[in-house]
């Protein structure tokens, strides 16, 4: 059994609003489903990257990397 208390929830809370936000966006702006999924991967791969490698100082100590 993992060790949930272990898991960093700022973290993790955080990784889901960047996918919902994604997600809405990516599936809002057209009408195919296919193309608003590789929509949402984008721009989620473009949040996730933003968030983790870019020196923005919002929330500092806060990173998606769990291990």
């Amino acid at each position: 059994m993992p060790n949930l208390a272990a898991l960093p929830l700022q973290a993790l809370g955080l990784l889901a609003a960047v996918v919902f936000v994604a997600s809405l966006i990516g599936h809002s702006l057209v009408r195919n489903p296919f193309i608003g999924a590789i929509l949402t991967v984008i721009l989620f791969v473009a949040a996730y990257v933003f968030w983790n490698y870019y020196d923005h100082n919002l929330l500092p100590g806060v990173r998606f990397r769990l291990a």
